[in-house]
């Protein structure tokens, strides 16, 4: 860096050329030394170009900056020089730092409205996790109902993550959470040939929340064997929240009445 300094001696540490008339005024002898950019009070300096420089001690010294030194015109016109250069290097990379940080603005505006536009063109490329996740997995849900569209969970992963925002086709082959068209789990679907359903479906319910271990069980098993889900969060919690076509549901015959001898006496002989 242009008028950039390193003292040498007893301190240790980075100097610039711009606080050199302070230093002199503090120690007369001070002085800075551009052939090497070192600086130091004299007899410290002097001591560094022995070790360092023995041939260049005479001629280094001689161009040297100090309060003494700067009485003589060609030095006070070398350091006039240094300061006015050091000054402008600053200058310029504050400009440069701060053109830099309004391209890393624009690049971030561009890409912000690039998202944006392939929002609204494309909805369905836009993960849920696109967006902050800073809301529960019940308003994330609601925002896309509300919205139209539903959240195809089938890659979810488990900390809510990977779920799809997407706008059902007729003929789909995703089912629905649930058959119920008026509860907010039929806005949640799944691909029953993907293997990452199982899981994905798993992953959404922990995250949703509301349903015990072994109904979560339930419902993995349910998909693992092709059946269709019916999860209805308006149904009493200790109901089983699952429907599967597969299974007949076998209807128990009521007994009949029960009649006693003389009942049954007294119905025959009324008769005809």
């Amino acid at each position: 860096m242009s008028g950039r300094y390193n003292r040498v001696g007893s301190k240790k540490g980075p100097l610039v050329i711009g606080g050199a008339i302070s230093k002199f005024e503090q120690d007369s002898q001070f002085c800075y030394v551009p052939m090497f950019k070192i600086a130091g009070p004299r007899t410290e300096v002097t001591q560094w170009l022995e070790e360092n420089r023995p041939d260049d001690l005479k001629t280094a010294l001689k161009g040297c900056y100090s309060k003494t030194t700067l009485k003589t015109a060609s030095v006070r016109a070398a350091f006039d020089k240094e300061v006015a250069d050091a000054s402008k290097h600053r200058q310029d990379l504050t400009t440069y730092r701060n053109e830099m940080r309004q391209v890393d603005l624009r690049v971030l505006v561009n890409i912000l409205q690039m998202y944006d536009k392939m929002r609204k063109e494309d909805p369905d490329s836009v993960t849920v996790t696109q967006r902050p996740n800073v809301r529960s997995m019940k308003d994330r849900l609601s925002e896309i109902i509300s919205d139209g569209k539903f959240l195809d969970v089938s890659s979810m992963k488990e900390k809510g993550t990977e779920g799809k925002r997407v706008a059902l086709k007729s003929g789909s082959l995703k089912r629905h959470l649930s058959q119920n068209k008026d509860d907010p789990l039929y806005g949640v679907v799944y691909n029953p040939t993907s293997k990452s359903s199982i899981r994905g479906v798993e992953y959404f319910l922990r995250n949703y929340g509301g349903f015990s271990s072994s109904q979560i069980s339930d419902v993995k098993e349910a998909i693992s064997q092709g059946n269709i889900v019916n999860m209805n969060r308006s149904k009493s919690p200790t109901r089983s929240p699952i429907l599967s076509p597969k299974r007949s549901r076998k209807v128990k015959s009521r007994p009949g009445p029960v009649l006693e001898q003389d009942d049954l006496d007294d119905l025959l002989g009324a008769l005809p």
